[in-house]
């Protein structure tokens, strides 16, 4: 269990989980990865009074509406009417508190058990910060960072239907393969135009009305709305590998994805593609505490279908062809690195931008668990942007 300052910093409920009505508080993803960096005490707290003082955008944290001994949980029904609607987080957590004492006698694993799996297919709601912030909290074994995730995931909730998602047989298809495949049948048949954009057209701001100055958030809502086959038809292999198979597979792929996205210039990270990365880090820690293989398979096909959604809708568009190609030749799956980590660990450690520090995390550790590829390494080195954000008009700087 994390100890020294962090448990007290992410058991801190100063501050509301969004600000500026549609932007995500990271502040305590970053507490988690600094520790885990084994980052000094010092710098873990001066990192939490930076941040909550003044974020990296130059915008300040939204303290709660109201105090938390004021605060009246909602019932069963509401949670389940509220689901993604935006409102009322503060009941909703003092729900799962009460959920938490009341019914399962503390155990926050069994309080993940009953209300995680009806959430997962929700994870793309905040570019995928509610299933994070459910993760991250898991990993760092914090009882009320798990109680906000889990609020926040039904207070966020959007993705594809999970009725419209149906298994395509790919035979012996790896998951490199598919992306390529995919990639290959958004370019040919033009679904940027026909799919995308015609979607996006299609609906004025009384749809998600909530998500309306959140700019790219409310594009993706429609995609995810009206998910073309390629979107939804997901390979065999996420049924019928097995799942240690598949993790490796999505963590090796997401990384080949985030390093063909380099930046041309000055070869920055893409900052979208930044989130398939952990978010899958804290999608492994929520079914890792479910324990159900069926479970864990549906939540990967939702993941999947996430990630190509993602991807077609983001400005940069679906990655090219050429692009992923030439990083699978340069990064081959064989291919290990005997990486120098301290440098690495204290570039991530000395960052401002949340983001760069939660990529060196989860990238060591994969590096660690996966025999050394050489991908993950250079992955961490590979630091993103902050992204200038303003209503309606986010720039990811992608």
């Amino acid at each position: 269990m994390i100890v020294r300052p962090t448990q007290n910093l992410l058991a801190n409920k100063a501050f509301d989980i969004e600000f500026l009505g549609y932007l995500s508080n990271h502040a305590k993803h970053a507490i988690v990865a600094l520790d885990r960096l084994n980052a000094s005490s010092e710098r873990i707290q001066e990192w939490w009074d930076q941040y909550t003082g003044l974020t990296p955008y130059g915008l300040s944290l939204h303290p709660v509406d109201q105090p938390w001994d004021k605060v009246k949980p909602c019932t069963r029904q509401e949670w389940e009417d509220w689901r993604g609607k935006k409102v009322n987080w503060q009941e909703m957590c003092a729900f799962m508190q009460t959920q938490l004492d009341e019914d399962f006698d503390g155990n926050t694993d069994m309080l993940v058990k009953e209300y995680a799996p009806s959430l997962i297919p929700g994870m793309a709601g905040a570019l995928t910060h509610g299933i994070i912030h459910l993760g991250w909290g898991i990993d760092a074994q914090s009882p009320w960072m798990t109680i906000e995730g889990l609020a926040y995931l039904n207070f966020a909730y959007l993705g594809v239907d999970p009725s419209e998602i149906a298994i395509e047989e790919v035979g012996s298809e790896t998951p490199m393969e598919t992306i390529l495949r995919k990639s290959k049948e958004i370019s040919e048949n033009n679904l940027t135009e026909t799919w995308v954009t015609a979607t996006k057209a299609k609906y004025d701001e009384t749809f998600h009305s909530e998500l309306v100055p959140a700019g790219f958030q409310w594009q993706l809502a429609k995609t995810l709305h009206e998910p073309h086959p390629v979107v939804t038809n997901v390979p065999s292999w996420l049924r019928d590998l097995p799942l240690e198979t598949i993790w490796e597979h999505l963590y090796r792929t997401v990384t080949h994805i985030y390093l063909a996205t380099r930046d041309a210039e000055d070869g920055h990270g893409n900052f979208l593609i930044l989130h398939g990365l952990t978010s899958l880090w804290g999608l492994e820690h929520v079914c890792g505490v479910i324990g159900d293989e069926e479970t864990t398979r549906r939540a990967l096909q939702q993941y999947f279908a996430m990630i190509v959604c993602l991807l077609a809708t983001s400005t940069s568009g679906f990655p090219s062809v050429e692009a992923l190609e030439a990083t699978l030749a340069d990064f081959s799956a064989d291919r290990t690195e005997e990486t120098e980590w301290d440098p690495i660990v204290l570039r991530g450690i000395g960052e401002e931008e949340e983001h760069n520090i939660k990529l060196v995390y989860v990238a060591k550790e994969l590096w660690t668990r996966y025999s050394h590829w050489a991908g993950f390494a250079e992955a961490a080195r590979t630091f993103t942007h902050t992204p200038n954000i303003g209503p309606s008009s986010t720039a990811f700087k992608t």
